[in-house]
């Protein structure tokens, strides 16, 4: 029994032997996953966004709420205003930053308000040229029906004149065959 342990110790059991290599058990079992080798591509803008629209024609009941733009508004000035500036000389360095700070949300208010006036005048520009041009349009509505209507007449009176001059339905007839000959 000696003989056996001594010969199984230092030797694999033929039975047992196997023609894969010991393994290293500090290594990580080999996968048949090909994601490690092949990284997945990174979804484009176009990817992402025709998958959105995907979903949303999915539920196509359900309303879709858009954001609204933004504009850049400012607060109202504060009632009370805690630390008033005054013209006394002598004023610290630690001031600067507050009069910086100060200067910067009047200049930010002033580029609002002209902002704002250009989109006022831009918006009245639109609207009067928007009423001149309509206004234009039905003149010349007008004047194109005057004219249909005017011709209208003149083939009428020009019908109920050569309808007086026929007396039966058998004149009205041949008033009508030599009308067409002429």
């Amino acid at each position: 029994m000696a003989d056996e342990t001594a010969h199984t110790h230092g030797q694999q059991n033929p039975q047992n032997q196997s023609t894969e290599p010991p393994r290293d058990e500090t290594k990580k079992p080999e996968t048949n996953n090909t994601s490690d080798l092949h990284p997945k591509p990174k979804s484009a803008p176009i990817d992402k966004q025709r998958t959105h629209i995907e979903q949303l024609m999915q539920r196509i009941d359900k309303p879709i709420d858009l954001p609204q733009s933004k504009k850049p508004t400012l607060r109202p000035p504060p009632e009370i205003v805690l630390n008033v500036r005054g013209s006394s000389a002598g004023a610290g360095s630690s001031d600067f930053h507050t009069y910086r700070e100060l200067r910067r949300k009047e200049h930010l208010r002033i580029k609002l308000m002209d902002v704002e006036a250009k989109e006022d005048l831009a918006s009245e520009r639109f609207n009067e040229e928007l009423e001149s041009l309509k206004r234009k349009d039905e003149e010349k509505t007008a004047k194109n029906r005057a004219k249909r209507q005017k011709r209208k007449n003149k083939s009428d009176a020009k019908d109920s004149k050569d309808a007086k001059h026929v007396k039966g339905p058998k004149d009205a007839k041949a008033a009508k065959v030599d009308k067409d000959d002429k």
